[in-house]
């Protein structure tokens, strides 16, 4: 309750992700199919993680999701932008929707108490939007997987 929401024309909202989303996020959510929704009711419980939609007159437009850790090179609580994406086509409702996002990101990092936010989405659609956004290029992350099937395919 007590929860603030972001208003723009038109009845949009950007709103936290709730159990009945999960049908249209699930899409986007990686990993193996069939753990995916388990997965994305994991996320949405746990309190290192927010994912917020983009709730235009009902219909999601948007998602972004921001996980939270410790950092000894930081000094402090980091936001990651582990996913940031705008679920519209065309060149104006995806600038839009990623505008939104990335302003829900810096607004929930700064309520944290965050000092740092950093991203690691590959589209290029969000990644200009960041940069717009103040973020700059950094270091670069290295990932492995730690799947089972998919080291048994290599």
């Amino acid at each position: 309750m007590g929860e603030k929401r972001s208003r723009t024309a038109n009845a949009t909202r950007v709103r936290r992700a709730r159990r009945e989303d999960i049908a249209t996020l699930v899409e986007f959510v990686g990993g193996p199919p069939a753990g995916r929704v388990r997965a994305l009711r994991r996320l949405l419980k746990t309190l290192t993680t927010d994912i917020y939609v983009i709730d235009r007159d009902g219909a999601l437009s948007g998602v972004i999701a921001l996980h939270y850790r410790r950092s000894l090179a930081h000094g402090g609580l980091l936001a990651t932008i582990d996913a940031m994406l705008s679920l519209r086509s065309g060149d104006d409702a995806t600038g839009e929707d990623l505008a939104l996002l990335a302003d829900c990101a810096h607004t929930r990092a700064l309520k944290r108490g965050c000092v740092g936010i950093d991203s690691s989405v590959s589209a290029p659609d969000a990644r200009d939007t960041l940069r717009k956004n103040g973020f700059e290029v950094g270091p670069q992350q290295l990932g492995r997987s730690l799947r089972l099937e998919e080291e048994d395919e290599g």
